[in-house]
């Protein structure tokens, strides 16, 4: 059987160098590859860890792009039929040639990537985590492309195969057979610079982009499927998903769990965290579990300004939500001044945090949202369209959903265990940036709503990472309102009520 991500699992991003971190934190997945020989996938085995290898499908890499003129013309291309570079990697370059774009639509560098996945897999890793999945699809959404020859031929493709009366209205064709999007494009723009400012009033864009991203879903599947041949056996499947970017939805029933970026807004301090919330809520309304990173420019401000506790936060929060952050053990940073560099996150701040959710699964595994936050009843089936994944933010959105709240920003997340069980997390956004510490506050009173659990409770356990469990009296309304109250709420409170 193929490994599920569980709630308490806790996840490192890159492999260790000095694996005595794995027990410190007490890790039991690695996400971002890093298991791409025998050795260590024995060893890993051997630790309890499910590790997977990894691949790239951003870009063939300066170095080899430079060297390679088949590469060189597998590139994602602009309307102007420019090769596009990844804005993200400027440092990356070798001889004056930049990273551009691999077309994950050309078969040359399809050929490229499926080379990856087998040195990836050479091991026998237990899964595959495929990292930019969404290759050429990211340029279309985001970055002006892809104009190349192989993706109009399977833009047209597609477009016979789902002709509608209204994409026929909406090209100006009577049929799709020889249609060349760029013809239509040239019309309306002739440079990179006047596509990306009227991209979204151009006839058939959305049709485009969800051309583009179905084709990366399909294609990161049988990235999976081969991985799965080469390791003769069934492996786990995740891709770089960023949530709550809709364009990263659509690979999604493809795959075992979601490994990505998720923003956490360093620079803001705590608030903008209730944006993190809807992400973590996004992953439980799909079904999907995500192991979670900051993105590169939140590891970046935290390294230059040393905000431990403003990490702890986000550890706290993301368990709260039913999801994990991965252990802040090695994290990459990006700024457009110093490029990529790398947190590498003190493990006395941090690993206890981690090692609370190990030593309590009983708070984390089997559970699901209760209260505001719970999915909604009915959501999209289908994430395949720019319809579809608009109707799942929408009802997702719907009366803005919130933690509940109280004391000096205590954000409450009720829970609920597989056996009926509730588990209450208070996570404190009392946050000081100045001196990088959460407020300690006395006297708390926890309310929950009595509809949300709709039963007595005499009784209530409540645990912390930095301290003992204790037990805390519950007052219980005539309307089955339930009150806890706390003499110091700290960082993080998790409760469990008993009947």
């Amino acid at each position: 059987m193929v490994r599920a991500l569980r709630h308490d699992d806790v996840v490192f991003m890159y492999a260790a160098e000095d694996e005595q971190a794995y027990a410190d934190y007490g890790a039991t997945v690695v996400g971002w590859g890093g298991a791409h020989t025998l050795d260590r996938v024995r060893r890993y085995a051997a630790l309890g860890i499910h590790a997977t290898g990894t691949m790239w499908c951003l870009t063939a890499g300066a170095e080899a792009l430079h060297k390679d003129p088949d590469l060189r013309e597998a590139t994602c291309r602009d309307i102007e039929g420019k090769p596009i570079a990844v804005p993200w990697l400027p440092d990356h370059v070798y001889e004056g040639t930049p990273s551009w774009f691999g077309c994950t639509n050309h078969p040359t560098f399809r050929a490229h990537v499926r080379k990856q996945v087998a040195n990836a897999m050479a091991g026998g890793a237990a899964g595959l985590h495929v990292d930019d999945h969404l290759g050429s699809a990211q340029s279309t959404a985001n970055h002006a492309g892809c104009f190349c020859d192989a993706c109009m031929a399977a833009f047209r493709l597609w477009l016979v195969e789902w002709a509608t009366p209204g994409l026929l209205a909406e090209a100006g064709v009577m049929d799709f057979e020889d249609f060349d999007y760029r013809t239509l494009v040239h019309a309306y723009a002739t440079t990179r610079d006047t596509y990306l400012e009227i991209q979204h009033t151009i006839p058939l864009h959305h049709a485009f982009v969800d051309c583009q991203l179905q084709l990366a879903a399909e294609h990161t599947r049988q990235l999976g499927s081969l991985a799965a041949e080469i390791a003769n056996r069934p492996v786990t499947l995740s891709a770089n998903t960023c949530l709550p970017h809709p364009e990263h939805l659509v690979v999604t029933p493809h795959l075992s769990y979601l490994v990505g970026e998720v923003a956490q807004y360093a620079e803001s301090g705590t608030a903008r965290l209730l944006e993190t919330v809807r992400a973590y809520r996004m992953a439980e309304a799909i079904g999907k579990p995500i192991a979670a990173t900051g993105m590169g420019w939140d590891w970046a401000y935290v390294k230059e300004h040393d905000l431990e506790a403003l990490v702890r936060i986000w550890i706290a929060l993301s368990y709260a939500c039913g999801q994990r952050l991965m252990a802040p053990h090695r994290m990459w940073c990006f700024t457009p001044e110093k490029g990529t560099h790398w947190y590498q996150g003190p493990t006395d701040a941090y690993a206890p945090l981690y090692r609370f959710v190990r030593a309590h699964p009983e708070l984390f595994r089997d559970c699901r949202t209760v209260g505001p936050l719970a999915v909604p009843p009915r959501i999209p089936a289908d994430l395949d369209t720019h319809t579809d994944r608009e109707a799942l933010r929408t009802a997702l959105d719907a009366g803005d959903p919130r933690p509940l709240e109280t004391g000096d920003r205590l954000w409450i997340f009720p829970r609920e265990r597989g056996d009926g069980t509730p588990v209450v997390h208070v996570v404190s956004l009392a946050y000081d940036p100045e001196a990088d510490g959460v407020t300690a506050q006395s006297d708390v009173e926890i309310r929950v709503p009595g509809h949300i659990y709709g039963r007595t409770f005499s009784r209530a356990k409540a645990y912390r990472y930095d301290a003992d469990p204790s037990e805390v009296a519950v007052a219980v309304g005539s309307d089955l309102d339930l009150t806890l109250r706390l003499a110091t709420q700290r960082l993080w409170t998790t409760f469990t009520l008993v009947a």
